[in-house]
């Protein structure tokens, strides 16, 4: 029967509605805990059968208030699509409803402002003007909603009626005002009709820039000076003849420091990717390190004997020199190994010392060549002498190819830094 139910609600059939509720009374309170994830007034408020949607609160008036997966009212569905005389309706039933927020705390003045309904948003507004002024996520308005959507008539609406400084220069958690977002946005009717109604521009974001930088940042002279003159804490005091230098200058000034920032931005995050890497391969490293010391190529001694005693290394009676360099770079690998770990765990603000990174960075060679080295003498030592001189061969090229690998990458280093070293000292002619 509640399939039945549904089905009416999509096609608006009241008579049906009718006929199912003489069946069964408790049909529409079922539907609050059924499986369907809206109600039949959603489906009806959504589709817009405003005669089904009336049938239903006069029969179950406590739907007005029922949320469906997405934490949407019937008001939400109804004010998205901009069906007027339902809003009407569901408002008479219950006005507060305004003020429930879906899961990204929208209330359903929030979305018809989004939309851009204004027959709807005002008939909103004038019932609870107070959800007017909620906030939802990143601490945006109802103003920023419709500066981000573009919505300038539903923007001058609100203006009209909840318009106050302190409200329309309310920031969000980025420290943008609505004219932030304009300008950001390019839109030059907005952004004049807001600086006319008093928006302020002087008011910063957190990253420093006021909406008028903002603006300034890739645009047009001719735009910028049109908006300037729609700025009378800034463009008012200043001859024409002067403006065009002053938006010149605004936009030169602006640019840079987010180039500059951009930079910084990279650089943090290459070396906290940098770090991250380093540490893993530090670890595996160190743990390879280990285990070989404890555990040498050729095994150890499993008993007393003549001339050597049980857990010495075979390799150190059998091959004396060879095992000494191993030893010796082994214990190089797992020292600057565990070097670099202590350093990336000690808790120094290495984000700030970019040399500490490239020290780092080339004690881990030291340990990568230490290690490869001691893989070069296990093969050296254990191959039999019959293989011997093919392996020799391949490990020749092997160690040629890796020097010139690592002559190859510390090329590129010192290239990069000659060409940094020659901008910095350009630019230091350059200097007045």
């Amino acid at each position: 029967m509640e399939s039945e139910l549904y089905e009416a609600a999509t096609k608006g059939d009241v008579p049906s509605l009718l006929e199912l509720l003489k069946k069964d009374k408790l049909l529409l309170d079922r539907t609050v805990f059924g499986n369907h994830i809206e109600t039949p007034l959603h489906i009806a408020a959504m589709l817009g059968h405003l005669e089904f949607v009336e049938e239903v609160l006069a029969q179950k008036p406590e739907l007005v208030s029922e949320q469906d997966s997405q934490s949407l009212t019937p008001l939400h569905l109804a004010a998205a699509k901009g069906y007027l005389n339902i809003v009407a309706s569901l408002l008479r039933v219950g006005p507060e409803i305004c003020f429930i927020c879906d899961k990204y705390g929208r209330n359903p003045l929030h979305v018809a402002a989004m939309k851009g309904h204004l027959d709807v948003l005002e008939l909103l507004v004038r019932a609870r003007p107070i959800a007017a002024r909620s906030v939802i996520e990143h601490g945006q308005t109802i103003l920023h909603l419709c500066v981000k959507h573009n919505k300038l008539e539903a923007l001058k609406l609100l203006m009209d009626i909840l318009g106050n400084d302190q409200f329309i220069n309310l920031r969000d958690e980025y420290g943008n005002t609505i004219l932030h977002l304009a300008a950001a946005d390019r839109q030059t009717k907005t952004i004049v009709f807001l600086t006319n109604k008093g928006v302020d521009p002087n008011i910063t974001n957190l990253r420093g820039f006021t909406a008028q930088g903002l603006l300034a940042q890739g645009q047009n002279t001719e735009i910028a000076i049109e908006i300037m003159d729609s700025v009378p804490q800034t463009s008012r005091n200043l001859e024409p003849s002067r403006r065009t230098g002053y938006a010149n200058n605004m936009a030169t000034s602006f640019h840079p420091p987010v180039v500059e920032e951009d930079k910084r931005e990279t650089k943090r995050k290459w070396q906290h990717n940098m770090h991250k890497t380093l540490m893993v391969v530090a670890t595996l490293l160190a743990t390879m390190a280990f285990q070989t010391s404890i555990t040498p190529p050729g095994g150890l001694w499993q008993e007393n004997k003549d001339n050597h005693k049980a857990g010495e290394s075979i390799m150190a009676e059998n091959f004396s020199i060879p095992y000494k360099i191993f030893i010796t770079c082994n214990t190089i690998s797992f020292v600057a190994s565990l070097s670099i770990i202590l350093v990336l765990i000690s808790g120094l603000p290495l984000k700030r010392l970019r040399i500490t990174t490239w020290i780092v960075m080339l004690t881990m060679w030291v340990a990568i060549t230490s290690m490869a080295v001691t893989y070069v003498i296990s093969v050296w030592v254990f191959t039999p002498e019959t293989e011997l001189k093919i392996i020799l061969k391949i490990i020749g090229y092997a160690v040629l190819a890796w020097f010139g690998l690592m002559a190859l990458i510390l090329l590129c280093h010192v290239v990069r830094l000659i060409v940094k070293l020659v901008r910095k000292f350009l630019k230091c002619l350059r200097k007045p």
